[in-house]
């Protein structure tokens, strides 16, 4: 590939003064595309002093000196990088967006991010982060030095940018150029263009969601914890207590109390309780094991187990992300998490806070600022809809489009018994069977693994399988051809073109049954959850387009799996919930065609739904 700058000593210009700025911003307008990227002194951005900007050519970059130039005395910067008409070129936009607009109030627009397209390229069988470097690499053959990189974090905002430092941040925006020539042809022969471009629109939002963050009610947070801590050291207690008999030692610590007999943490140790005092013969302590054994101590162990998870997930670790500057915590959101296109959340994990409960009411923890209310709004059955949809299955379509309690209906047609709309309570466990069917076709459960779930044999989970299929005889059909096209092809896709691929062995593997069977389970899954992934997204968009036009003063603030959350002005919460379902109806009725897509907001003063 050629080359339009020399990665040993690439082309800049400093800018550090109005007039150079707006010569560079002259030159830069007559290109189509530009590459940007900044320096800072920090990862986050209320506290990183922002160094530079820098915005290239493919030949050249212009390095703008954030600390010497007014940048509101520059409004043409502002317009340059909000335009439509430039197309951006970023590595981790949001990164960047973040720090860009924090220190500048500038929102860039029209963004192409080269770390996104790759994870596109490559779902299923790539990683779910490309560093630039990666990517010089295998595009350009070029070895990015980043050991400067370090050197930006010691500077102040009096510091003078080294010669080095200059060059290494031009080379960060010229090389994108010809990784975007090549990303570009393989979007194109892909027909992932259109699944790329909602990926830069949706960066744009999950920049200002992490950006606004969520308010949180740190002396209850504390409250639910000691409550939640005190009732695991009870139960460990107990667990020692019914032990006890097992052990002959009954030794004392130093203030006379009898010692525990074993660690209850440790696995060699429980290990060698089950098997060689409990003779109960388990080749491990894992949950799903234990959970089969009808045991007073095991049920001890797994009560404990319980509440010691919620107190080491959410007790002080997650306080201690709270953002000094703002008093919020910011998330992470990885939008491309899953091979899915699913996202993903760290730093705190939201996606693993569990819904209220009387015993761990962690969201009602979640406030919005005085004045504000928080919109919840979640789709209802948004899988079981696109699996209907998908399949086709008439009756399974005619059941939500009558808006039927769609697990009830399954369990009466697959157990023979009437429909009625006290079904739920008629039998819950004829029920629970068909919503653990339902939900694990779509992750290519089988029967030994329903069995396990409901509490059958084997062969009563095949029957009950045999039954929901029987029941809705196109969604097995839909199924089965999306594993056998995803073993032929080597890859699956949504209606909207997102591609997932998958590394198909050979048939002299020794391990080739096990996995295809993996292949067949995740090609299942993929149209379905990724369907679901494209509609969210296609909502955080419509709903920050639709926040700005209409002046609404808020924020979108979070999405957990099929959810979306916004702290709203108080005196606008109740329309804006009514605008937020439709909103999250319009991007799922791109897809879905067949049945009616239902979503419903909640107003209030917590994270509750």
């Amino acid at each position: 590939m050629e080359l339009k700058f020399d990665p040993s000593d690439p082309k800049y210009i400093y800018v550090s003064n109005a007039e150079q700025a707006i010569n560079a911003l002259d030159e830069l307008k007559k290109e189509k595309v530009v590459g940007i990227d900044i320096e800072g002194t920090e990862l986050d951005p209320y506290s990183s002093i922002l160094l530079t900007i820098q915005i290239s050519s493919a030949s050249i970059s212009y390095i703008f000196d954030a600390r010497q130039l007014n940048i509101d005395g520059i409004p043409e910067l502002k317009e340059f990088l909000e335009n439509t008409n430039t197309i951006k070129l970023l590595h981790n936009g949001k990164f960047d967006y973040k720090h860009i607009k924090v220190n500048t109030g500038i929102e860039t627009a029209n963004i192409y991010d080269t770390m996104l397209t790759e994870v596109v390229l490559n779902a299923g069988i790539g990683k779910a982060y490309y560093s630039l470097k990666d990517l010089a690499k295998k595009y350009a053959g070029i070895d990015l030095q980043k050991d400067i990189r370090e050197s930006f974090v010691k500077m102040t905002a009096n510091s003078r940018l080294t010669e080095d430092q200059l060059k290494y941040a031009a080379l960060d925006t010229l090389i994108m150029f010809p990784i975007f020539e090549e990303q570009i042809k393989k979007l194109n022969k892909e027909g992932l263009l259109n699944v790329a471009k909602l990926e830069f629109a949706t960066t744009r939002v999950v920049g200002e969601m992490e950006l606004k963050g969520v308010h949180i009610d740190i002396e209850k947070w504390k409250s639910i914890i000691h409550t939640l801590s005190d009732k695991r050291d009870l139960l460990a207690s107990k667990f020692q207590e019914s032990i006890r008999p097992y052990f002959q030692s009954s030794a004392l610590d130093l203030f006379g109390n009898v010692s525990d007999s074993i660690n209850i943490n440790s696995q060699v140790q429980l290990m060698d309780l089950f098997n060689n005092k409990l003779k109960l013969n388990l080749p491990s302590t894992g949950d799903a094991l234990l959970e089969a054994v009808d045991h007073p101590v095991v049920k001890i162990l797994r009560e404990y187990r319980g509440y010691e998870k919620l107190v080491s997930a959410f007790g002080d670790n997650l306080l201690s992300k709270i953002n000094k500057k703002t008093k919020r915590i910011h998330p992470e959101f990885n939008q491309l998490g899953a091979a899915t296109g699913r996202f993903s959340c760290n730093n705190p994990n939201f996606q693993q806070i569990p819904r209220n409960s009387e015993e761990a009411p962690f969201r009602t923890c979640f406030n919005p600022e005085k004045g504000y209310k928080l919109v919840t709004a979640d789709y209802s059955s948004m899988e079981m809809r696109i699996l209907a949809d998908l399949s086709g299955d008439a009756v399974f379509i005619k059941a939500l489009t009558d808006g039927l309690d769609v697990h009830s209906y399954t369990a009466s047609l697959m157990f023979n018994l009437p429909y009625t709309d006290d079904f739920k309570k008629k039998y819950p466990d004829k029920r629970q069977a068909a919503k653990v069917i339902g939900f694990g076709l779509m992750y290519g459960m089988g029967p030994a693994s329903l069995a396990r779930q409901i509490g059958v044999t084997p062969e009563e989970g095949r029957e009950y399988l045999d039954r929901y299929f029987n029941s809705y005889p196109s969604v097995k059909r839909f199924l089965e051809k999306m594993a056998r096209d995803a073993v032929k092809n080597g890859w699956s896709s949504t209606p909207a073109g997102r591609k997932r691929w998958y590394t198909t062995p050979t048939a002299s593997d020794p391990d080739y049954k096990k996995k295809i069977g993996s292949i067949e389970r995740q090609a299942k899954n993929h149209p379905i959850q990724g369907t679901n992934a494209d509609a969210v997204k296609y909502a955080l968009v419509f709903l920050q387009e639709r926040m700005k036009k209409e002046k609404v003063d808020g924020s979108l603030i979070l999405t957990v799996h099929d959810e979306i959350v916004s702290e709203i002005r108080e005196d606008q919460a109740a329309d804006w919930s009514n605008i937020q379902a439709e909103e999250m109806c319009r991007a799922a009725r791109l897809f879905l065609e067949k049945v009616p897509v239902v979503a419903e907001p909640f107003v209030g003063d917590v994270w509750e739904h």
